[in-house]
């Protein structure tokens, strides 16, 4: 008699009659992704509503390009102070509550800065309007840490090792689409000051609208979709957010990964930031300086969206780093000898390159974080490298703005914060090349499935056993 392995998709309990556990997975993860792939496009928007039209936020607003710059970079300085609360609560209350806690006030923060509307504001009373509207915007940009990190953690969870990374990316890349999406729109909007309020309340409906699918999600899957997922769906209560903290941070693999990635996220952010600033010595204008970062925007979603379902097949992940890294370096590099008069269609390549790479890198890096600090949860290794990235990118902004001149760059085509970006990003390529950790979880998903044929084997070796001994006694007979 012979047995035959039980399906994957059977069930995601061990099958008592042949020993082996099966996993499967639902239909309804889509929508728990979809979930967290609208709320990182709501905070997108939040994230760049005066920044995005910064002369007339300045008239709304009556306050300097410095206010208007900072409602940016409270979300870098957020970011770091969240990271490890989000990763906390992740870990002491699941998914589900977590993202409706990043939600509210997200909703809470967006509301507040549309009350401001309703205050006067004049250049001689001012005080007022901007006040809320900051503290509306310190309260919304805590919720991002929230979107951000809980994607590789959601993919373990509810996907299979097929799917992981395609998973990973969606998630990830739906803030920086989410970007792009509001540098487009909110500009398509808003034509004057009078016009901010309108603005700030279809980004405060958008806040609301996308938190109501977070009251739907289901918290874990009936069963678990891999090894690695069916050992933390087993914990009732993960480890406190400290000790994965300082296990993390003892990973050398795991440091340098991070050093990458911050230096990287920082770049990123940089340039979306700043390629106005970069070119406009060299006569290009705003509406340029923003098709030049939607271009690298696009491209990159394009190269995400080749990265993920090609990583999930072949399982690289190292190897996909350490040869788009040096790409996206020499990009960088080539930067700086682009940006130079009338030579728009060079500088629009050089973002495309730079876009295909960045953004593929980005779903490698994080499952690539995971696998080498498994068995810590994936929650906290996504978290420490967001705010490491954000910490970073608050660094450059600030250096880089101390080292913009715009009229060494006109007269001398030298561009001192792309040198210094192209400098920085070629070093980094030499850490690139020093990460060789294992991969801690594929190789544990691994063993389990020769444990589980194993005792597959084994068990049908019994059946087979059983049933001879059967017939036999049915000769005697």
């Amino acid at each position: 008699m012979s047995v035959e392995p039980a399906a994957v998709v059977d069930s995601g309990e061990a099958d008592p009659q042949r020993g082996i556990r099966v996993y499967r997975t639902y239909k309804i993860r889509f929508f728990g992704l979809f979930s967290i792939v609208l709320l990182n496009i709501a905070t997108g928007f939040v994230w760049l509503s005066y920044s995005s039209v910064a002369t007339y936020a300045e008239d709304y607003l009556n306050c300097s390009s410095t206010v208007v710059n900072l409602t940016s970079i409270i979300y870098f300085i957020a970011y770091v102070f969240m990271a490890p609360v989000s990763g906390w609560m992740f870990e002491k209350y699941g998914i589900k509550k977590s993202l409706i806690f990043g939600g509210v006030i997200q909703v809470i923060g967006s509301w507040l800065r549309y009350f401001a509307n309703f205050i006067d504001s004049t250049p001689e009373n001012k005080g007022g309007r901007i006040a809320l509207t900051m503290i509306g915007q310190i309260i919304a940009s805590g919720a991002q840490p929230y979107f951000l990190g809980v994607v590789p953690k959601y993919a373990a969870v509810w996907f299979s090792e097929d799917g992981r990374t395609t998973a990973t990316m969606l998630g990830s890349v739906s803030n920086a689409f989410a970007a792009a999406l509001a540098q487009l729109i909110i500009p398509a909007i808003t034509n004057s000051g009078d016009t901010m309020s309108t603005t700030v309340l279809v980004c405060a409906i958008l806040s609301t609208v996308a938190i109501i699918p977070a009251f739907f999600i289901k918290e874990r899957p009936p069963t678990p979709p891999s090894a690695s997922a069916e050992q933390a769906l087993l914990e009732t209560v993960e480890e406190p957010f400290s000790v994965s903290l300082k296990k993390v941070l003892v990973n050398k693999q795991f440091l340098l990964l991070m050093l990458v990635f911050g230096s990287f996220v920082a770049v990123f952010n940089s340039v979306t930031s700043l390629i106005s600033q970069f070119t406009s010595p060299f006569n290009y204008t705003t509406d340029e300086a923003g098709y030049i970062g939607a271009a690298m925007v696009v491209a990159g979603l394009v190269g995400a969206g080749i990265a993920g379902p090609v990583i999930d097949k072949y399982k690289q992940y190292k190897s996909l780093i350490k040869t788009l890294v040096p790409i996206t370096a020499m990009s960088i590099v080539a930067f700086v000898f682009v940006v130079r008069k009338n030579d728009m269609v060079g500088i629009m390549v050089v973002s495309v390159i730079m876009g295909l790479s960045a953004f593929a890198v980005l779903p490698a890096a994080l499952e690539v974080a995971v696998e080498m600090t498994f068995p810590v949860t994936p929650a906290s290794s996504s978290s420490i490298l967001w705010a490491f990235g954000q910490l970073m990118g608050v660094i450059f902004l600030l250096v880089l703005g101390a080292l913009q001149d715009d009229n060494l760059s006109a007269t001398k085509n030298i561009n001192p914060p792309l040198i210094f970006m192209a400098v920085w990003c070629v070093l980094i390529i030499v850490p690139v090349f020093m990460i060789n950790s294992p991969y801690k979880r594929m190789e544990y998903e691994k063993q389990s499935r020769i444990n589980d044929q194993l005792a597959y084997d084994q068990t049908a070796v019994v059946q087979v056993q059983e049933d001879k001994t059967y017939g036999e006694e049915d000769t005697k007979e």
